[in-house]
Formats: structure tokens, C-alpha cells, sequence
């Protein structure tokens, strides 16, 4: 028995040398900054991963990456950008790195470049690997950028750093996809939930003009009331006060900029669930020098001043059940006791009279007269994260988008329930609620980190249908050029006075856009009350106006 641990050892070796032994280095490629390899995949696939394009300090803008003597090895999947998650801080500052997945051999294929999720503070490129896609012989490109504080303060000159580093890896795949193969004239963005508004950011930004040709939102439109946080020094003056004294805006900024980073992360850590705000969010930053944004959203929209490429626009038909679940009895009692202070920032410009009128409107349509954290709560908690997540806007979104651009928008839902859909599994002996939640849809197009996992029939039916649409788009610009036995029925595409949606489940069909996913009574709201050029429609201003010391609404 005393060999034992000895044993276990040798073996536990063996097998990584085992499983090392079965890749292979790919051929060598020459970007701008000097020569790399990646690794073959066990199915043929070549993966480049850790790319750095880019470098910079803390709170500085992206810069070109520098130029390396020799061969890159291009082997390091699992980089992420410093953040704190649940009760773990992960990953480090010089983050700047993406991962290129492309078939065997090819030349002028479409590329997708996916940007992660996670609520604009936690997430990671390894997350997501593109192999059910890239069978479909097109190119992938998954990209790290900063998050949190680090990548979204907004303040003293500096916004918005996380969608500027986007900017610098899309200019890096602009000058270096055709040495993989890619086709620099053929580049769809992609992302999924906050992902999915940053990659939308874009359709909005004069820097990224030219930069992609179409563009694949999967849970989050730019008009969503958690897509920008319109009150950005609210919780930067709250969290810089945990780590030293501040008054103004200069001493906030110079207290991130100074601190350990571990200290940064610990006094500005996020939360998924908070349905004021992602606190550090994108920010119209038309004040500042080297702006992102020209305008607020939806008057950038309305000018038709954006980058117009064709879309697809997709949800889950149960989006909220994931984020009701993320809860706990303390977080909805909190929640329940705090429901003005936790109202959408978009109403932070109201009066706190107004905002008490809106939360009273809020509670009256969703919980009736039930507690928040009572079970009697569930349907309304999940239906008021659903319309706040996504319903509330994706539709008028879709509608504004087919009415000032000349280009294609395709709308679908996803409610398919099989082996994948990790989201609701998690909290299927919580909830009383059926239906795909919010990320349902995402493993049916990737493999969760690399994972190989069991496929029934049907799971495989799925992802094999959701891929050739997905590529197909990428390729034509249309979903369903043609039917075929795959795909049997034609995808329309969705018009500024009709919207038709494409049910993807065990079937396949086409509606018009179900009452029950418009978001009607949040979106009247929204369009009431919210703050003008943050909601997907043009506010009535309907809010008595109050103002704080530091120039937030209030």
C-alpha cells in the first residue's frame, strides 16, 4: 500500500503524456508580429491559441502588440482577463490574447469573431470552442478583453477600454486572417448576452467602421436596459470608497489605478442579478477624447449614422428563469426590500417620486400583492427578468434595425430542451417554469471548454441544423439560402412593421412574433419613463427631473 501514491503518479503521467502524444503542431503561419504555430485538435482542426493583439497599462488604451523573435508557440488556451468570480479572482491584467480555430487547409474562408459573456466582469475566449462550426469550414475567433472596472470605468477620460480592446483585435484579424486562410472581407461579429450588446456596440462605433461585414447577437441587443449603465460614477465613487478615501472623480480614478489589483477586484466585484445595473457597463462617452460612441444608441440608430450589415437577432423563449435562479432567499429579500434603489438605471434620471410610481407599476404587473422572495413569486421573477434581459427590447430593436438599414435582419427563438441545455439544468428542481433560459441555445453551437460530451440524436440534429445556419449566414449573408432536407423550411427575415421569428426546436417554423416575447408591458414603460436615447423607442420624458452633486440624474 505504500507504493500506492507512487503508483498513481506514474500513471497520472503516462496519461498526459498519453493524451500529449495525440497532438501535433500545426504548420507554421507568419503574422504581423513574427512567426507561430498552434496544435492540431484530435478532429483534424488547427487551433492557435493565446494570439497576443495587443498590449497596454491599466486604464490605458490598446497598442500594437510587439514583434517576437523565433516561433510563437501559440499553446496557451486557458488566459483570462483578471476578474472576480462567486468567491475566486482569476486571471491577469496582460490579457490581450485571442484563439483562432480554422479547418485543416482552406483560403478566403468567413471568419466569426465570438466575444464571451458574462455580465461585462467575468468570462473567458476558452470557454467557447467553435469545433461544431468550423466543420462547416469557416474560421472562428474568440477574443479575451478587459472586464469589470479594469475594462468599463467611466470617468476622469477614460471609457469604454473593454470594446476599444474588441477594436484592436478586430484591426489584428483585419491584417492577419488571410495568413490562416480567413477572408478579411468576410468578417461576422458574434457574442452571446453582454457579448452579444458589445458586439452589437459596433454596429454603433465609427472606429469599427469596415472593420466586419455581418453580425450574430444571441441574447442581447444594444437598447436592453442593462446594455449601458447611464449612472457610471454611482458605483465607482461607492466601490473606491471601500479601498481609500475619495472626493472627486481624479481621486476615484487614481484609487484604481494605484491599488493591487487583487484590491481592485475585491472592492468592485459584479453581479449577474442586479437588474439596476451591470455596474461597470459601456458608456456613452461623447465627452471625453477618443470617444467610442458619436451618440446615445437609439438617436445613433434613428440618424441611420451606424455600420449597417446584415443580423441575426436571437433569445430563448424562458430567458429569465436563468437569472431568477442565480438568486437566493437573501438576494430576492433584498431585492423585495430595496425595489425602488434596484430599479433599471434608465429610470435613475427620474425623481424619486417617479421611480416609487414606476416600482409600484412593476410590482403591480408582476408579483400582484406577493412578496418577491415568496414562491408565489416565481412566474412573475422569472417573466421580469425575461422582459429585462431580453424581451423588453429585442423586438423594437429588430423593428428599428429593419427600418433604418438597408440590410437583412433575421430573428429567431430558441426553445429546443435536450442534453445541452445547461442553464435550465441547473435549476430544474428550483423552478416551476419550462422552457430554454438565457444560454440554453450556446452549447448547441459550442463545447463547453473543450468538452466532448454525449449527444443524443436530437441534441445532434440540433447543433448540426444551428451550425449550417449560422454558416450559412456567415457565407451569403442569408440563414436559409434554399431549403433541404436539413433545413425545410425558408428563415424570412423580419420587416420595421412585422416581425417573423424562426422557432428552433425539434421542428422547425416560422411566426410572427409571439405577444407573449415583446415585452409589451416593460417596453411601454421604458418608453414612458426611460431616459431618452437608452431605450428602443423615443421616451415621453414623462419624469420629473433631480440632479445630485456629483451631475448624475437623480
Amino acid at each position: 500500500m505504500r507504493y500506492r501514491p507512487k503508483f498513481v503518479y506514474i500513471v497520472c503521467l503516462l496519461c498526459v503524456h498519453y493524451v500529449c502524444s495525440l497532438f501535433v503542431y500545426t504548420p507554421v503561419v507568419e503574422v504581423s508580429q513574427g512567426k507561430l504555430r498552434g496544435l492540431r485538435s484530435f478532429s483534424g482542426q488547427n487551433r492557435y491559441y493565446g494570439i497576443p493583439y495587443a498590449v497596454s497599462k491599466r486604464f490605458q488604451p490598446p497598442k500594437l502588440p510587439k514583434k517576437w523573435s523565433g516561433v510563437y508557440h501559440a499553446v496557451s488556451r486557458f488566459d483570462s482577463c483578471a476578474q472576480s468570480f462567486a468567491i475566486f479572482q482569476l486571471g491577469v491584467e496582460d490579457c490581450h490574447r485571442l484563439d483562432v480555430y480554422t479547418p485543416a487547409s482552406g483560403h478566403k474562408l468567413p471568419v466569426l469573431v465570438f466575444f464571451h459573456g458574462g455580465a461585462y466582469y467575468y468570462g473567458s475566449k476558452w470557454h467557447y470552442d467553435p469545433e461544431f462550426l468550423v466543420k462547416k469550414n469557416v474560421i472562428v475567433v474568440t477574443v479575451n478583453y478587459r472586464l469589470g472596472v479594469l475594462g468599463f470605468l467611466c470617468l476622469n477620460n477614460v471609457a469604454n477600454l473593454g470594446l476599444k480592446d474588441q477594436v484592436a483585435a478586430l484591426r489584428w484579424i483585419q491584417k492577419n486572417i488571410a495568413a490562416f486562410g480567413g477572408d478579411p472581407d468576410n468578417v461576422t461579429i458574434s457574442g452571446y448576452s453582454a457579448g452579444a450588446t458589445a458586439a452589437a456596440m459596433h454596429l454603433l462605433s465609427k472606429r469599427s467602421t469596415g472593420l466586419f461585414h455581418k453580425a450574430i447577437l444571441m441574447s442581447g441587443v444594444p437598447l436592453t436596459p442593462w446594455a449601458f449603465n447611464p449612472e457610471p460614477l454611482t458605483p465607482a465613487f461607492e466601490d473606491a470608497a471601500k479601498i481609500a478615501k475619495v472626493q472627486n472623480e481624479s481621486d476615484v480614478y487614481n484609487t484604481f489605478l494605484t491599488s493591487p489589483v487583487r484590491d481592485v477586484l475585491s472592492a468592485t466585484k459584479g453581479t449577474s442579478i442586479d437588474p439596476r445595473y451591470f455596474k461597470y457597463s459601456p458608456c456613452v462617452d461623447t465627452d471625453f477624447s477618443e470617444a467610442f460612441f458619436h451618440n446615445t444608441p437609439y438617436d445613433t440608430i434613428t440618424s441611420g449614422d451606424f455600420n449597417k450589415v446584415p443580423m441575426i437577432v436571437g433569445f430563448t423563449d424562458m430567458e429569465g428563469a436563468l437569472f431568477y435562479g442565480l438568486n437566493n432567499q437573501r438576494t430576492l429579500q433584498y431585492l423585495d426590500n430595496n425595489f425602488v434603489d434596484r430599479l433599471p438605471s434608465v429610470f435613475s434620471w427620474c425623481s424619486n417620486d417617479d421611480k416609487r410610481e414606476i416600482a409600484k407599476k412593476i410590482r403591480s404587473y408582476y408579483f400582484s400583492k406577493d412578496s418577491i422572495s415568496s414562491r408565489a413569486a416565481v412566474r412573475g421573477g422569472v417573466d421580469y427578468y425575461s422582459d429585462w434581459i431580453s424581451y423588453g427590447a429585442v423586438d423594437a430593436f429588430s423593428k428599428l434595425m429593419a427600418k433604418y438599414s438597408d440590410a437583412p435582419v433575421y430573428n429567431y427563438m430558441f426553445s429546443y430542451k435536450g442534453g445541452r441545455n445547461f442553464g435550465s439544468l441547473m435549476f430544474s428542481g428550483k423552478l416551476a417554469v419550462s422552457g430554454a433560459t438565457h444560454s440554453d441555445d450556446l452549447f448547441y453551437v459550442f463545447k463547453p471548454g473543450g468538452l466532448t460530451l454525449g449527444l443524443s440524436s436530437s441534441d445532434r440534429l440540433i447543433i448540426d441544423r444551428h451550425a449550417t445556419m449560422l454558416t450559412n449566414f456567415m457565407k451569403v449573408g442569408e440563414p436559409t439560402p434554399h431549403t433541404t432536407p436539413l433545413l425545410p423550411v425558408r428563415w424570412p427575415a423580419t420587416t420595421a412593421n412585422r416581425s417573423q421569428i424562426l422557432h428552433i426546436d425539434r421542428q422547425l417554423s416560422v411566426s410572427d412574433m409571439p405577444a407573449s416575447h415583446q415585452g409589451r408591458f416593460l417596453l411601454e414603460l421604458l418608453c414612458e419613463h426611460g431616459q431618452p436615447g437608452f431605450v428602443p423607442c423615443e421616451s415621453h420624458r414623462n419624469c420629473n427631473l433631480q440632479i445630485d452633486v456629483r451631475g448624475n440624474w437623480q
